[in-house]
C-alpha cells in the first residue's frame, strides 16, 4: 500500500539549492512512500540526475502546476516497469540481492540456509540470460558496425553460466564446503557486477533506441514476453 504523498515546495528556493534540497528529501524514500515536489523550472534533467545519485530507485511523473511544475515521486519498486529494459534493470537488482543474501549466510558458515537461496538465484539468473539472448537479441537488430556491446554480452553470459555451474557443483559436494562456495560466489558476484554495468551503460542505450522504433503494441508485447520468461 502506497502512503499519501508528502509535498515539498521548491518554487521559491534559489536555483542553486533546488536539486540539493530534493536529494535530501528523496534519499530516504522507501517502498510504500511517496513525495510531491513543486519546482519553478522543468525538472526532467534534475530527476534523471537524482535517480542516478540514488541508484536508479526512483519513479516519477511530471505535470504542470501553478507557477511551475509538479513531480510525483515514488520508489521504483512501487511503479510498473516503464519498458522491458526497466524490467531487466530491476531484475539485475533482484539477482544481486539474492546472491548477496546467500553469500552473507555462507560467510557465517550456514550453508544449509544459503542453499535454497543459491538455487533460487541460479534458476533466476538462467531465466534472465535466456530472456536477453533468445527473446530480446533477435528483436533488436543492431547494425554490424555497432554490434560489439551485444557480442560482449553474449560472451560474458557464457562465462557467467560457467561460473554458476561451478557454484552448483560445490553445493552438490558431500559435505558442501562453506569456504569453497563462498570463494566461487565472490568471483561470480564480481563478474556479474561488471557485466550488469556494461549492459546497462553500453548495450541498453542501443536497445532503448531500437525499442522506441517499435510500435507501442509491439513494445507492450515484448515486455509481456520477458515478464513471463523471468518468472
Amino acid at each position: 500500500m502506497v502512503e499519501s504523498a508528502a509535498p515539498l515546495d521548491l518554487r521559491d528556493e534559489p536555483t542553486s539549492r533546488v536539486q540539493g534540497a530534493a536529494f535530501y528529501a528523496l534519499k530516504g524514500l522507501v517502498r510504500g512512500g511517496a513525495m510531491i515536489l513543486f519546482t519553478a523550472e522543468e525538472p526532467s534533467l534534475m530527476m534523471q540526475s537524482l535517480d542516478l545519485q540514488l541508484r536508479h530507485n526512483l519513479a516519477w511523473h511530471i505535470g504542470a502546476a501553478e507557477r511551475g511544475w509538479r513531480v510525483e515521486v515514488r520508489h521504483r519498486a512501487d511503479a510498473a516497469p516503464q519498458d522491458v529494459l526497466d524490467l531487466l534493470e530491476r531484475d539485475h537488482k533482484r539477482l544481486d540481492a539474492l546472491l548477496a543474501q546467500a553469500m552473507r549466510l555462507v560467510n557465517q558458515g550456514d550453508v544449509g540456509a544459503a542453499t535454497p537461496l543459491l538455487r533460487e538465484f541460479a534458476a533466476a539468473l538462467e531465466r534472465h540470460v535466456e530472456a536477453e539472448d533468445k527473446v530480446l537479441t533477435p528483436n533488436f537488430r543492431i547494425p554490424e558496425c555497432d554490434a560489439e556491446p551485444s557480442a560482449i554480452m553474449q560472451r560474458e553470459h557464457h562465462e557467467i553460466l560457467r561460473q554458476l555451474a561451478i557454484v552448483r557443483e560445490c553445493l552438490a559436494a558431500e559435505p558442501p564446503q562453506a569456504g569453497e562456495i563462498g570463494a566461487f560466489c565472490a568471483i561470480l558476484s564480481g563478474t556479474l557486477a561488471k557485466h550488469e554495468y556494461r549492459e546497462e551503460n553500453n548495450l541498453f542505450p542501443q536497445w532503448r533506441r531500437a525499442l522506441k522504433s517499435l510500435p507501442e503494441n509491439a513494445q507492450a508485447e515484448l515486455l509481456a514476453r520477458v515478464e513471463s520468461a523471468l518468472v
